[in-house]
């Protein structure tokens, strides 16, 4: 599959459609950047008005080149890019490139377009990157098919864009490092070749070590998490996504709908797939700096030399805000350090070489921690003093950077003409440079957590224990939902009940003296709430009664329930009052909730509960469906996490149970793409296990009617 894309990635000959004889025109620039570039194939510039184009001869089209072009690069305006596809399709081209704006980012108009050009591709067998895109390098074959004004060395890192631009700044800044890529694709509006197609080739490009994305949207999540998790069990993956915040917000039913923000869901859709997400564009070109040095780390343990302790310091905060650590200095180092170093050095790491440190002792301390068995990584950190030999001290680093494998980082602070040279001494040498303590940590963390495929980002099972739920249950109770589509809380526990979810099941009770009945019936205390299809959250509108003891207490309820409802919501529609009988306060209460992304499907949260819950934002979300393992591990990364496992002498909930009411949970919102989204909050969670005190769900009912295909509302498919 991914070898269809060789016909963009390694055509032998290139057609460039639009090519003119003005060095401002567009394919005129592609051109010389293939000539200039030396790409080692063939071009033909397409113009039916001139001989050549930049001394190289041009044909009147793609149909009159002496062989079939593999590749087509479109440098023509939208309104004629349709003809030149369909020359394109007779012709026998594989490949397409288009350069030009104007199609569905304007409107329907160039939406429909587009879908026409993408139609055409396909039924032609030809793929498509673009429209609206610079193009695409590989340094590697000297294939510089784009409009940007350079090409950067060939390296080990493949950059994947949806913005042109930011590319061709990447391209700038890469030539003053000496960075060098693989492959620098440009996707644009992406209506055939999109970021999943480009991860599942780019894993088996043996150029390719690792690969970094700038994307603004994902339209197919389900291709991007399998193209993702493929291309991270074997390379690191490091993202960086834009567009962070919504504009604007839609009202939501539940607290899972107010609380899952998209953002939150990206998020953990990186994390699913085994990908690092940076959130600053200065870190994705840190990212970079260090990746392009091709050296592993696994964990974020760092030793950091320094003739400066301030910095030293701010290395250990930034660390250790990113979940890194210092590494622990055995012995053995100990004692070759206090050969080479002052007896006034800090004795630890930080690995402080004083102020006055010359050339020699910067690389006789780093070869010592570089010795370290903890430390997957050396940072080192120069300050400019009156006698400090700067550039000396880059040839140390160096120099003890080639007796290693291990990632070499070299911050060095200040400013001046010596200071340049030594960092230009530096990046030639391959040793990644930075401007602060921080941004070298960072970087470094980025590494390591995109280093390995990790355990989280496997595929969980569709059922996750040998409970066998009852789907024909479950759907007789969705399939009877009211035209609000807001299925009662009664049936909303029943249909969590068919999937073997304790449940406190509720009674109704149409007056207050049958409300007394029921809950004699039960025994006491029991919780009286408001039952009605038109209030969502009970306890805004005062329909939530906690402890009654007694019947008279029970009455009292009922009447208080009705007339709070009818006060706070004179509209809503009144069944009347469920009594159910009052389960313990446990060690906590959570939400455990399921909504609906547009890009990323069914979504899995579990929060810290209760009133107050979307001010805690105590929260931890996952893509539907998730296993046993990723429920704990959910669970596990609350804050209140300690109140679960028992604080202070207090007994521990039983978290089996509560992993399994996860699991189940997720099995459900799986099966059934007609939930959009569902909640159970609280969920009790006790040393006896876990139980669902209230629950709401939310049908589609043009699902019902109209049932889509199976998982296709999942972000990630299950196994």
């Amino acid at each position: 599959m991914s070898g269809e894309l060789d016909c963009l990635f390694t055509p032998h000959r290139v057609a460039v459609v639009g090519a003119g004889t003005k060095p401002t025109n567009l394919g005129h620039m592609v051109v010389r950047n293939l000539l200039n570039g030396n790409f080692d194939g063939v071009v033909y510039p397409i113009n039916p008005k001139h001989e050549s184009i930049g001394g190289v001869p041009a044909f009147p089209s793609v149909r009159e080149t002496p062989e079939t072009p593999d590749l087509a690069i479109l440098c023509v305006p939208a309104v004629g890019v349709l003809d030149v596809v369909k020359q394109c399709a007779e012709a026998g081209v594989k490949g397409i490139i288009c350069m030009a704006a104007g199609f569905r980012e304007v409107g329907p108009e160039g939406r429909a377009m587009e879908d026409h050009v993408v139609d055409i591709c396909h039924k032609a067998g030809m793929r498509l990157l673009g429209p609206n895109c610079l193009g695409l390098q590989v340094p590697e074959r000297r294939l510089n098919a784009t409009f940007a004004g350079h090409m950067p060395k060939p390296g080990n890192i493949a950059l994947v864009s949806q913005s042109g631009a930011l590319t061709a700044a990447v391209i700038e800044w890469a030539l003053g490092k000496g960075i060098g890529f693989s492959k620098l694709v440009t996707l644009g509006n992406a209506a055939d070749v999109e970021l999943a197609a480009t991860l599942d080739y780019l894993v088996d490009d043996k150029d390719t070590h690792a690969a970094v994305v700038y994307a603004e949207s994902i339209s197919d999540a389900q291709a991007f998490t399998a193209a993702a998790r493929r291309f991270t069990a074997k390379k690191p993956l490091v993202i960086y996504k834009a567009g962070r915040f919504a504009a604007s917000a839609k009202a939501a039913v539940s607290h899972t709908g107010a609380m899952a923000g998209a953002d939150e869901v990206y998020n953990a859709a990186f994390e699913r797939v085994g990908a690092t997400r940076v959130l600053r564009i200065s870190d994705l070109y840190h990212t970079i700096e260090l990746l392009a040095a091709d050296r592993t780390a696994h964990q974020p343990t760092l030793a950091v030399v320094t003739n400066a302790g301030g910095p030293g310091v701010m290395s250990v905060d930034a660390l250790s805000e990113r979940g890194g650590r210092l590494a622990e200095i055995s012995p053995s180092t100990l004692d070759a350090l206090n050969e080479v170093l002052p007896t006034a050095w800090s004795h630890a790491n930080p690995i402080d070489v004083l102020g006055d440190a010359p050339a020699k002792r910067y690389q006789a301390a780093i070869k010592a921690a570089v010795s370290e068995d903890d430390a997957d990584g050396i940072l080192v950190i120069l300050t400019p003093q009156a006698m400090t030999d700067i550039l000396g001290s880059a040839d140390a680093v160096i120099a003890a950077a080639q007796t290693t494998d291990k990632p070499v980082l070299a911050v060095w602070m200040g400013g001046g003409a010596e200071n340049d040279k030594a960092i230009a001494k530096l990046a030639s040498a391959g040793i990644p440079t930075f401007d602060f303590p921080e941004n070298a940590v960072d970087a470094f963390v980025n590494t390591t957590q995109s280093q390995s495929y990790t355990d989280r980002a496997a595929a969980p099972a569709a059922v996750a224990d040998d409970f066998a739920p009852d789907r024909e249950r479950a759907a007789a109770l969705i399939a009877g939902v009211p035209d609000s589509g807001l299925l009662p809380e009664t049936e909303s526990k029943e249909l969590f009940d068919a999937y073997g979810i304790p449940v406190a099941l509720p009674r109704l009770a149409t007056s207050a003296d049958q409300a007394a009945k029921l809950a004699d019936e039960m025994g006491y205390p029991v919780v009286a709430k408001i039952a009605s299809p038109d209030i969502t959250h009970k306890t805004d509108v005062g329909g939530v009664v906690v402890g009654p003891k007694n019947a008279d207490e029970v009455r009292a309820a009922f009447e208080q329930i009705v007339a709070n409802a009818k006060k706070a919501k004179p509209e809503a529609h009144i069944e009347g009052v469920v009594i159910e009988q009052m389960v313990g306060a446990g060690n906590a209460e959570l939400i455990l909730g399921s909504t609906r992304d547009p890009s990323f499907g069914q979504t899995i949260m579990v929060a810290a509960g209760g009133t107050s819950a979307e001010i805690l934002k105590d929260s931890a979300l996952q893509l539907a469906p998730v296993d046993a393992g990723l429920a704990r591990t959910m669970v596990e990364s609350l804050r209140i996490w300690p109140l679960i496992k028992g604080y202070r002498g207090a007994e521990g909930a039983d978290v089996d149970a509560l992993v399994k009411v996860i699991t189940r949970f997720s099995t459900l919102v799986a099966d059934h793409p007609e939930i959009t989204e569902t909640e159970m909050n609280p969920l009790t969670v006790s040393p006896s296990g876990a139980i669902a005190l209230d629950a709401r769900a939310v049908i589609d009912r043009d699902a019902l009617a109209n049932p889509p295909a199976k998982y296709s509302h999942l972000g990630i498919l299950p196994e």
